[in-house]
């Protein structure tokens, strides 16, 4: 059975089994919360280029509408884009003069920052965010300093310390979380006295970080399709970074001198490894590696993706 003989028919059964479900009351399903599902085309459209047998693609589109169909109810659940906004792009909020503006979205600017403390040797910061651009560079007095601008609402900032080490949790406020972000831009600015481990989970994104001013342990990075460019400098002994991502373009800048590991856990990707020497099934490898002063893991988890990695 050919994939592009069922595709269509799948499409429609799904479609019209969710208009079943409206009818016997066991979710809320219209010609405008179909809008919702337009994410769907891309997905489908994905399975029909992937390089795989016909039994696999109509397999993994049965699994993808069953599963749409099954979760349909949470998503139907959030306003529609239609019900959120009018046609002229403003929130239904912009029309009701009685409506309670102590609620009304943040769009301002907003600083936020950590003092430092010279007793405190390491930090760990942990960003939870949407969609956006990011820009982690230069040098703050403070502990960290923190700028956002856009139309996506406030973000809020904790610190706990433990030790010598200060934890530090930056997350977007629920409440102030838009459908339909023109603008999230962050910038953050480090100190470079401490050891630094960073966890970022975003959604699909710009991330810009130039890590060679700090001493950088850890980082993690779970991101959806992003476009994520890193440059990794020579202040720490040992690096270890891990990227969990979609569809992305990588690009990863590391020392000369600093000896690297890769461990590629991807597939349908296009890679550059400029001076890498593959060792075994994923494993890459600079010639310094056993003899570089400074060691540079990366793990790369990625699919159908650009991933660079650079030596400068």
């Amino acid at each position: 059975m050919k994939y592009r003989h069922v595709f269509w028919a799948f499409i429609l059964i799904a479609i019209g089994i969710l208009f079943m479900l409206n009818n016997f009351g066991v979710l809320e399903f219209g010609f405008r919360t179909l809008w919702s599902l337009w994410p769907l085309i891309l997905i489908l459209w994905g399975i029909s280029i992937l390089p795989i047998k016909d039994g696999i693609k109509i397999a993994a589109l049965a699994v993808v509408l069953a599963l749409t169909v099954i979760f349909f109810n949470r998503i139907s659940e959030r306003s529609s884009w239609f019900q959120f906004h009018n046609f002229r792009g403003f929130s239904d909020k912009d029309w009701d003069d009685d409506e309670d503006t102590t609620t009304a979205y943040n769009y301002q600017p907003q600083n936020l920052s950590v003092p430092f403390d010279s007793l405190t040797g390491r930090g760990e910061l942990r960003l939870d965010a949407a969609a956006g651009n990011f820009d982690l560079q230069g040098i703050t007095s403070d502990f960290l300093t923190f700028n956002k601008t856009g139309d996506i609402g406030n973000y809020s900032l904790t610190t706990t310390s433990e030790g010598n080490k200060k934890k530090i949790n930056l997350s977007m406020e629920k409440s102030g979380i838009r459908h339909s972000v023109n603008e999230n831009k962050v910038e953050i600015k480090l100190n470079d006295k401490p050891s630094w481990n960073l966890d970022f989970d975003i959604g699909a994104a710009e991330i810009l970080m130039d890590l060679r001013d700090y001493k950088i342990d850890t980082t993690t990075i779970d991101a959806g399709a992003s476009a994520i460019n890193i440059k990794i400098g020579d202040k720490s002994p040992l690096t270890v970074m891990t990227f969990n991502a979609g569809a992305s373009s990588i690009k990863v800048e590391i020392p000369k001198e600093s000896g690297c590991q890769i461990k590629s856990e991807s597939f349908m990707i296009s890679k550059e490894f400029e001076g890498f020497t593959k060792k075994g099934e994923g494993i890459y490898q600079t010639a310094n590696f056993s003899t570089g002063k400074n060691k540079i893991y990366l793990t790369v988890k990625t699919a159908i993706s650009k991933i660079e990695i650079t030596r400068y």
